[in-house]
């Protein structure tokens, strides 16, 4: 069986070379792992959740975008991060997208957007979001309690293992 061109490789073929051309060696190996790690979690979540494997497409790409310009302008204020990277990821990755409808791109700019409000209950989808961030910053070191230890992850850690 060939493999599939999907959108998520439509994503890929944009995101990979704007990581791959960060010049700072650290920073393009933090933006994989994170990047990736949060697609990743986003999209089991969805599933997870009951969502359908569109959604957790959807999911994935935006996990995969939520925090493209941290990594991509290291100058750039953290201040309102979620928000600049919002617009980021929309001007760099999402506006070159030809596969998706307005309203799936709505929805990853809106994943992207709200991600850091994490003491805000907000849409369903963005929520994957936030708690695929907070459980990749959890995950890529569980001994280390700042992470670990807070009742979001420790929240998703169960429903994930039950």
């Amino acid at each position: 069986m060939e493999r599939q061109y999907t959108r998520l490789d439509e994503v890929r073929n944009i995101l990979d070379p704007i990581i791959k051309g960060i010049e700072d060696e650290e920073a393009k190996r933090g933006a994989f792992v994170h990047l990736y790690g949060v697609g990743l979690m986003a999209s089991l979540l969805a599933l997870k959740r009951g969502y359908s494997r569109e959604t957790a497409e959807l999911a994935e790409i935006a996990g995969m975008l939520h925090d493209l310009l941290t990594y991509v302008d290291r100058s750039e204020d953290t201040d309102d991060h979620a928000h600049k990277c919002a617009d980021h990821a929309k001007e760099a990755v999402l506006n070159h997208l030809k596969s998706f409808t307005a309203e799936e791109l709505d929805m990853i700019y809106s994943g992207i957007y709200n991600h850091s409000d994490k003491n805000v209950k907000g849409h369903w989808f963005d929520e994957i979001i936030k708690d695929a961030d907070a459980v990749q910053h959890a995950l890529r070191n569980p001994m280390e309690n700042y992470f670990y230890e807070k009742p979001r992850i420790q929240q998703i850690i169960n429903e994930l293992t039950r």
